[in-house]
C-alpha cells in the first residue's frame, strides 16, 4: 500500500474494530489505559452489547490454536513510472489465498480508495481461482464505486471515493487475483514524488516485487527494510531503474497493545524530498496562505476575546471555541490533498479535517498577533520515522504548535484541554513546519508524567449491618486522563449512565447497581471531574469472622490496576505504548458498629525503574482508610521489549497488594 497506511482490520479482531469504528464524530482514543477493559467498556458505554458480547464470550469459550493468517500474499508486484513533474502511474498485480473461515468473510473483497481530484484508478482484471481451479471473473457490476463514508459527510472536504470489488465463489482454498492501474494526475507537492510501501508483518508473503521507473535527473532519496535490490541497469534512456523482492517471508503474530505492525514491517520508502525539513517546508509553503485572517475572521477573534489582553488567555480562548464549536471530519491527511481550504470557507461550513481545522485556528491566532504553525504527526498506533523524508504515510494528523508558549495543541481532539494532546500524539516524533525560527524540524511530542497525567479517586464505603455496601466516589482528571474520561463520557448516551455503571460493575467482577454523574464534557476551562454512587449487595458475609478485599465500586474508569492490565504476557515481540501517571486512590471504609479489623494489613512499598507504588492502612474507631498512590515515570512513549519484564513484574507485586484483604471479626 502506497502513501496512506490504513490498514486497521488487518491488525485488530474484530470486536476492537467494532469498538473503534463507532458512529462518533471523532475517534475515540483507548491507549491510556491501553487495555481490553478500557475497550470493552466503551463498547457496553456505545450500548452495542448483544453484538460485542458473542465476540467475547466466543473468544473466552475457544481453545488456544497456533496462529494462522486469514490470507496469504501469494504475488504482489507493483511497477512506478514516474514522471519529472512527481506525477506517476503504478500497475499492481495482487494474488491473495483465503486461508480461514474468517478469511472467506472478512477478504472476500477488496477495496481501493482513490481521490478524483488526484487520482484515476482502473480495475482492469478480478476473477476467483476456486480451490479445485475453476476460473471465476468479477462480474463489472460487481465492481462497486462507493463515496467514502467520511465524504459522504462533508462532500466540499473529501472527494474520496471506494471501488469494492467483490470476489465470486470465495472459499477457503481459493486465490483471488486483482490487477489494477493508478494514475496520479497531480503531484501531492508540486515536482515531488514520494512513496511508503509496506508488507504487513501479519500476513505471509511469497512473492514481492517492487519496479521505480524515473527520469535520471530525479534525485531520489532511498530507505528499505528486509527487502532485497536498490539501483540496476536502467532498461530505457535518459531513465533510472530500481528493483526489490521479498520472497517466502512468514506471519508474525499480531501482539495486542503493540505498536503498529508497520513499525516492525519490511518496507521501501522513496522520496525526492533530501529531508524533513524541506518536507515542512512545502507543506508551509502551501498551507500559510489559506491561513489568511479575513473580515469575518478578525471579528470573530475579536469578539471571542473580548476584555482579554494576555497573549495565552486570548490563546485558549480561541483554541477551545475551534474545539467545541467546529465538527471535525476525519479525512487523512493525503486523501484529497495535502493543501488545506482557507479559513473563510471553513468557518462558513463549520467543519473541516484537520488540516482545516489547524489553519482556523492558525487565522484566528493570527488574528490576535499569536504565531502559531502546522504540525504533522501519525496520530495512530505507529511510533517509528523512516530514514528518508517521506511525507505521507509517515504523518497522517494535523496539529498546532504554538512558539510562544512551547505549546503542542490539537484543535481536532475536541475534547482536549488547551495545552493537552490525546494519548495517541504523546511523545511521537511529529514535524514542526515552523519552530518559531522560520525553520523546519522533527521533535518529540510532550510526554505524559506524573506530574501532568494524573487521577484521584476518592472513595467513601460504608457497609450495613446486612453486608450491602454503600458507596459514593469523586474522581478528579487531568491531562491525558482529562482527555479520556471526556472521551468515554461523551459517548455514552444521555440517560444511559445508570445502564453504563452496571456493565462496569459486571465486566469488573461486582455485582450491584450505581450510577455515574459528570459536568460538561465541553467546558474545557476547567479540568473534569465526575461522581459516582453505587450499591454492592451482599459483599460482606455478617456476622463475622471473615475477609474481603476493599471494594473497587465505581471508581475510576483509569484506576491503579488498570495501569498493569495489559502486562500479562511472559514476554513481548514488540514495543508496548504506555503514558507516564500519578494515580491517587483513597478509600474510606465505615464499619457497623459490631464488625471489627483486629489486625491491618502491612503497607506496600514498592519501586522500580518506571516507578513507585505504595499503600498505607489506617484505623480511626469504626473507619478504616486505605491510600493507594502509583507513580510511572517513563523516558519515551513506549516499553520496549527488553523493559517489559522489569515493567511486567512490578505490575505483578502491585496487583497481588490490590487484592490485599481486611480480616474482620
Amino acid at each position: 500500500m502506497s502513501g496512506i497506511l490504513l490498514n486497521c482490520s488487518a491488525a485488530k479482531p474484530a470486536v476492537l474494530n467494532l469498538l473503534l469504528c463507532q458512529n462518533v464524530d471523532r475517534p475515540f482514543y483507548c491507549l491510556g489505559e491501553n487495555s481490553m477493559r478500557c475497550l470493552i467498556r466503551v463498547v457496553f458505554a456505545a450500548l452495542v452489547i448483544s453484538s460485542s458480547n458473542l465476540y467475547v464470550q466466543a473468544a473466552i469459550a475457544a481453545q488456544p490454536v497456533d496462529f494462522q493468517p486469514n490470507t496469504t500474499r501469494l504475488v504482489d508486484d507493483a511497477v512506478y513510472d514516474v514522471n519529472a513533474d512527481g506525477t506517476y502511474t503504478v500497475e499492481v498485480i495482487r494474488r491473495v489465498r483465503i486461508n480461514t473461515d474468517q478469511g472467506v468473510h472478512q477478504d472476500g473483497q477488496m477495496s481501493l480508495r482513490y481521490s478524483t481530484s488526484l487520482e484515476e484508478l482502473n480495475v482492469e482484471q478480478a476473477y476467483t481461482t476456486t480451490k479445485d481451479g475453476k476460473h471465476i471473473d468479477v462480474a463489472p457490476d460487481r465492481i462497486l464505486e462507493q463515496q467514502s463514508a467520511v465524504g459522504a459527510q462533508a462532500p466540499m472536504f473529501d472527494d474520496g471515493k471506494v471501488k469494492v470489488i467483490v470476489f465470486p465463489g470465495v472459499e477457503i482454498g481459493a486465490t483471488l487475483t486483482l490487477r489494477f492501474k493508478r494514475s496520479q494526475k497531480k503531484p501531492l507537492f508540486p515536482g515531488q514524488f514520494s512513496i511508503l510501501d509496506y508488507y504487513g508483518a501479519g500476513t505471509p508473503w511469497e512473492s514481492v516485487h517492487l519496479t521505480i521507473r524515473a527520469p535520471v535527473s530525479m534525485k531520489l532519496y532511498v530507505n528499505t527494510i528486509d527487502l532485497d535490490g536498490g539501483r540496476v541497469d536502467p532498461d530505457k534512456p535518459d531513465a533510472q531503474l530500481w528493483k526489490w523482492s521479498m520472497t517466502n517471508r512468514p506471519a508474525h503474530p499480531p501482539e495486542l497493545n503493540s505498536v503498529s505492525n508497520i513499525d516492525y514491517s519490511p518496507h521501501v520508502a522513496v522520496s525526492t524530498f533530501p529531508d524533513f525539513a524541506a518536507v515542512g517546508a512545502a507543506y508551509l509553503n502551501r498551507a500559510a496562505l489559506k491561513a489568511a485572517v479575513t473580515p469575518a475572521v478578525q471579528a470573530l477573534a475579536d469578539r471571542l476575546t473580548l476584555g482579554v489582553t494576555d497573549p495565552r488567555q486570548q490563546a485558549e480562548i480561541l483554541y477551545n471555541w475551534v474545539s467545541t464549536s467546529m465538527r471535525y471530519v476525519g479525512i487523512y491527511l493525503g486523501f484529497g490533498g495535502v493543501v488545506p481550504h482557507d479559513a473563510g470557507t471553513i468557518l462558513d461550513a463549520r467543519y473541516g479535517d484537520s488540516k482545516d481545522l489547524v489553519t482556523l485556528l492558525d487565522a484566528l491566532l493570527a488574528a490576535k498577533g499569536i504565531k502559531s504553525a502546522p504540525v504533522l504527526v501519525n496520530a495512530s498506533d505507529s511510533y517509528s520515522i523512516p530514514k528518508v523524508a517521506v511525507p505521507l504515510g509517515v504523518f497522517n494528523h494535523v496539529i498546532t504548535y504554538l512558539p510562544a508558549f512551547n505549546l503542542f495543541v490539537d484543535p481536532t481532539a475536541g475534547l482536549a484541554r488547551f495545552g493537552t494532546l490525546p494519548v495517541t500524539e504523546l511523545g511521537k516524533p511529529a514535524l514542526v513546519t515552523d519552530d518559531g525560527s522560520g525553520a523546519a524540524r522533527i521533535v518529540t511530542l510532550p510526554l505524559a508524567n506524573p506530574d501532568n497525567a494524573r487521577v484521584t479517586v476518592t472513595t467513601q464505603l460504608t457497609i450495613d449491618r446486612e453486608g450491602n455496601v454503600l458507596g459514593t466516589s469523586q474522581i478528579d482528571n487531568q491531562g491525558a486522563f482529562d482527555f479520556l474520561a471526556r472521551r468515554i463520557f461523551s459517548s455514552i448516551g444521555p440517560g444511559l449512565e445508570t445502564q453504563f455503571a452496571s456493565r462496569v460493575l459486571t465486566i469488573t467482577g461486582q455485582d450491584g447497581t450505581g450510577a455515574y454523574t459528570h459536568g460538561d464534557v465541553l467546558d474545557l476551562t476547567k479540568p473534569f471531574r465526575y461522581k459516582t454512587q453505587f450499591t454492592l449487595p451482599d459483599y460482606v458475609l455478617l456476622p463475622g469472622p471473615g475477609a474481603i478485599q476493599v471494594a473497587e465500586g465505581l471508581g475510576s474508569l483509569s484506576n491503579i490496576g488498570a495501569t498493569f492490565e495489559q502486562a500479562t504476557l511472559e514476554k513481548r515481540e514488540y514495543a508496548m505504548p504506555m503514558i507516564g501517571r500519578h494515580v491517587t486512590e483513597t478509600t474510606t471504609i465505615t464499619l457497623p458498629d459490631d464488625v471489627k479489623v483486629p489486625i491491618l494489613p502491612e503497607p506496600a512499598s514498592i519501586a522500580s525503574q518506571w516507578g513507585t507504588y505504595k499503600s498505607a492502612y489506617e484505623a480511626n474507631g469504626r473507619t478504616i482508610t486505605v491510600t493507594r498512590n502509583l507513580d510511572i515515570n517513563l523516558p519515551g512513549a513506549l516499553l520496549e521489549p527488553d523493559q517489559y519484564p522489569g515493567f511486567r513484574k512490578m505490575g505483578r507485586a502491585v496487583k497481588r497488594d490490590l487484592r490485599t484483604q481486611l480480616v474482620y471479626d
